[in-house]
């Protein structure tokens, strides 16, 4: 796991607070959309941005216990999950986690297999990734989505890997009070309702667009809000409806 710091700006006062920034599968600090969005964290926070690694066959060995112990040696911080970026940081157990801000949190998937099928495909001993992907386009990223992106993303995935990310689904520690999610009830690669069982409705704010906010064009309308949620909390998205 790669974990680049940014501290420019607001984050380079030693009284800002840091924010860990975990990034969704395939993600990476050069893509252009998430570096937009971390430009913008860096106004407020010192911006620790971690890029999970892409083809894993433990979960808590490989995203969750390097998490932990990086987040040992923070002191207080805010958090923020995108994707599957979003399943490990609701995994994650650190004293100093404060507000905890979901981007379309991988909490629950909709394969287009009968769950018998699936439970045989993902049982099979193989960590190649040879089942591929066809749904982690333009379209369902968001319409932002740049040529990097779509090339740097993963292609397929392998049983093993999709094991270990539906055994982490179904382990889900209950949510805490102070988390939000943002997220798009058209959302092609999460399945949106197991936010929607995990949150209650006041807890999640909803936008039109692709999978990744910060690719879709509601970024511009609703980053101060993400923003918001992070340093105040649940209050932060009100009781209005969404933008």
């Amino acid at each position: 796991m790669r974990i680049r710091i940014y501290d420019d700006g607001a984050g380079a006062d030693e009284a800002v607070r840091d924010c860990l920034f975990v990034l969704g599968w395939g993600n990476r600090c050069r893509h252009d959309n998430v570096q937009w969005l971390v430009d913008r964290l860096a106004r407020r926070y010192r911006v620790h941005v971690a890029e999970l690694p892409t083809h894993i066959t433990d979960f808590e060995r490989e995203w969750v216990a390097p998490l932990e112990s990086y987040a040992a040696d923070l002191d207080r911080f805010d958090l923020l999950g995108h994707s599957a970026g979003g399943l490990a940081a609701a995994h994650l157990d650190a004293d100093g986690a404060g507000n905890r801000v979901y981007l379309s949190p991988w909490w629950g998937s909709d394969y287009p297999l009968p769950d018998a099928v699936f439970r045989a495909v993902t049982s099979l001993p193989i960590s190649t990734p040879v089942l591929p992907f066809s749904d982690l386009g333009a379209d369902a990223l968001g319409a932002l989505a740049t040529d990097q992106q779509l090339a740097d993303g993963p292609a397929a995935a392998s049983p093993a890997f999709l094991r270990t990310v539906d055994r982490a689904q179904r382990r889900l520690p209950p949510a805490r009070e102070d988390a939000v999610a943002f997220c798009t009830l058209t959302d092609a690669i999460v399945d949106p309702r197991a936010i929607g069982h995990r949150l209650p409705a006041d807890r999640i704010r909803l936008y039109d667009g692709g999978h990744e906010l910060f690719s879709s064009p509601a970024r511009e309308s609703l980053t101060g809000t993400v923003l918001d949620s992070l340093s105040e909390g649940p209050s932060a998205l009100g009781s209005g409806p969404a933008p």
